[in-house]
């Protein structure tokens, strides 16, 4: 059976970028190259390298490309999409793209979410699929840092699975939104007196997560495209993941705060204590592990080898997600140790958010 595209599929692109010249131009190309025409606007903001030369260079050939430079922009990505929103007539488009300045995506991301949208008539925002670009490293730890990550993006697919049509966040790398659920957006930003967001909540610093929890509290469907292909850079140094992603779980609790229990929080927030269950469960067991270790007793109890064993088999079964996997992905999960650091390394980010969260209300971007 063929689907059919909507008649009117009119698109335009938002790309905010701040010192992306190593790789914008293959973003923009790979947007230029829909199977679908895209308009494309790259806002630039506060960049210092070579991104507002590359963008001009494309736009003087290719009329589809323009360019907005932000001036006195202190909220970043939402402060410069804000600024698009304020640029554009929606009126003349249906579809929004957004797609980070670091990004790359498939040649039919675009008509693969056309037709999520015509099969979903309540369908406000459908994101990618989560996929990381190839990237070189320098040594034996980055590397490390780069697969655990590479597997890990992997896991994120994995779970929007099972959320369905209510995916807990349309991601921030690549995501195509309807105007409908846009200006149904806007014009709850006016109602709640929030004129200075637009769109975007400036006063979050996820910005793609609060917009999705926005989305369904109007009652539109979030979902990913499994069919949608895209590809973004990761961090290589662990000091700027750990910042990455504290930023992340932070700026999430600060969502779940600000919106507080309704139909579309309640499983985050469920989740968010279901968290310090779990988190007291293993510290328990690593205990236990550890006190028959400091007696001489070095046998392990069998909740421990069950719990552990379940871990493990949860952790390799991932790896059917992982895009093009190579042998280091395989390494990082089947020897499970690289693993288990991650896991703690992962814990202890959330429980920094947390204290983030509870004794610095001073969101710092």
């Amino acid at each position: 059976m063929t689907t059919v595209l909507p008649p009117q599929n009119n698109v335009i692109a938002f790309v905010p970028a701040h010192n992306e010249a190593d790789i914008i131009r293959s973003t923009i190309e790979s947007i230029l190259t829909q199977t679908v025409k895209v308009d494309v606007i790259v806002i630039s903001d506060n960049s210092t390298d070579d991104t507002v030369s590359i963008v001009r260079s494309i736009a003087a050939i290719d009329d589809r490309v323009s360019l907005i430079e932000t001036v006195g922009n202190k909220f970043k990505k939402s402060g410069a999409l804000n600024t698009a929103y304020k640029s554009v007539n929606l009126n003349s488009y249906d579809y929004v793209l957004s797609v980070d300045g670091d990004t790359v995506i498939a040649p039919d991301l675009v008509e693969q979410a056309l037709i999520e949208f015509q099969l979903d008539p309540l369908l406000g925002a459908v994101c990618s699929r989560a996929g990381v670009v190839k990237q070189t490293t320098n040594g034996f730890f980055e590397k490390l840092v780069y697969h655990w990550q590479y597997v890990e993006y992997a896991e994120f697919d994995r779970s929007r699975v099972s959320q369905n049509r209510g995916i807990k966040v349309a991601h921030g790398m690549c995501t195509v939104y309807k105007v409908e659920a846009i200006k149904a957006v806007m014009s709850r930003r006016i109602a709640t007196g929030k004129l200075d967001c637009t769109l975007y909540d400036v006063h979050n610093i996820t910005e793609d997560y609060e917009l999705t929890v926005t989305l369904k509290e109007l009652g539109y469907h979030t979902a990913a495209g499994f069919g949608m292909h895209a590809w973004t850079d990761v961090p290589l140094k662990l000091s700027e993941l750990w910042k990455q992603r504290v930023r992340w779980l932070r700026g999430g609790l600060d969502t779940l705060w600000e919106h507080g229990w309704n139909k579309s929080t309640r499983k985050d927030i469920l989740n968010a204590g279901l968290f310090w269950i779990m988190l007291s469960f293993q510290v328990l067991l690593l205990h236990y592990a550890l006190y028959d270790i400091v007696r001489g007793v070095y046998h392990l109890n069998w909740m421990f080898i069950l719990v552990m064993s379940l871990m493990y088999v949860d952790s390799v079964y991932t790896l059917r997600y992982v895009q093009d996997p190579s042998k280091w992905d395989y390494l990082v999960r089947i020897t499970f140790i690289p693993q288990i650091f991650y896991a703690w390394f992962t814990i202890a980010q959330l429980v920094c958010a947390y204290y983030l969260f509870l004794f610095k209300p001073n969101q710092d971007w």
